[in-house]
C-alpha cells in the first residue's frame, strides 16, 4: 500500500496522517491493519472530540478485544460514563474505504503500456514474414551440420566478391 492508500482506508487526509503519526510517535505502516487503527483513531478524535492520545488508547484496546461485536472501553474510574465501539459496524465502512482505497488509489504504470502480440512470438514471425518452415529445418540438423553450412554459405559469399 502507498501513503495515499492509507489515507483513502482510514478515511483521512495525508497531512493528518503524518501529523498524528508525529504527535504520537508512532510510524505509519503501509497495511490494512495499520489503516484500520488509524481509522478508528480518526473516528474517536473527529466525531467523538476524544484527544488524540486517548483516541489512540481506545481504538489499540477496541481492536485487541475484537472477540464480540460490541466492546465496551471503560474510561472513568466511576463508571458514570464509558465509550463503545460496534466493530462489527465500523469494519464493514472500513472494509468499504480500503476497496476503494485499494481500487481507486493505485498508482498508475509508468510509461507506454506493453503492446502484447496475439498468438505470441511465432504468430509475430510469422505475421512479419518469416520463413518458420526454414528456421524449423535448420533447428533439426546437428551443431555441426549447421557450421558446415555456414562454412559453405560464407565461401560461397567470398567467391561472389573475388568474382
Amino acid at each position: 500500500m502507498t501513503l495515499a492508500q492509507v489515507a483513502v482506508a482510514a478515511a483521512s487526509d495525508i497531512k493528518w496522517l503524518r501529523n498524528s503519526s508525529a504527535l504520537l510517535r508512532r510510524r505509519i505502516r503501509y497495511t490494512a491493519a495499520d489503516s484500520r487503527w488509524w481509522g478508528l483513531v480518526r473516528l474517536l478524535t473527529e466525531r467523538l472530540q476524544l484527544p488524540l492520545n486517548g483516541a489512540a488508547r481506545a481504538a489499540t484496546a477496541a481492536l485487541l478485544g475484537q472477540t464480540g461485536a460490541l466492546v465496551r472501553l471503560d474510561g472513568d474510574p466511576s463508571h458514570s460514563a464509558s465509550l463503545q465501539v460496534d466493530l462489527a459496524r465500523y469494519g464493514s465502512v472500513f472494509l468499504g474505504n480500503l476497496s476503494r482505497a485499494l481500487v481507486h488509489e493505485t498508482p498508475k504504470r509508468r510509461g507506454r503500456p506493453a503492446r502484447r502480440s496475439v498468438g505470441g512470438p511465432i504468430a509475430a514471425a510469422r505475421r512479419y514474414g518469416i520463413d518458420l518452415g526454414l528456421l524449423r529445418s535448420a533447428l533439426e540438423r546437428t551443431p555441426a551440420e549447421r557450421l558446415a553450412m555456414l562454412e559453405a554459405n560464407a565461401a560461397f559469399v567470398r567467391g561472389m566478391r573475388k568474382a
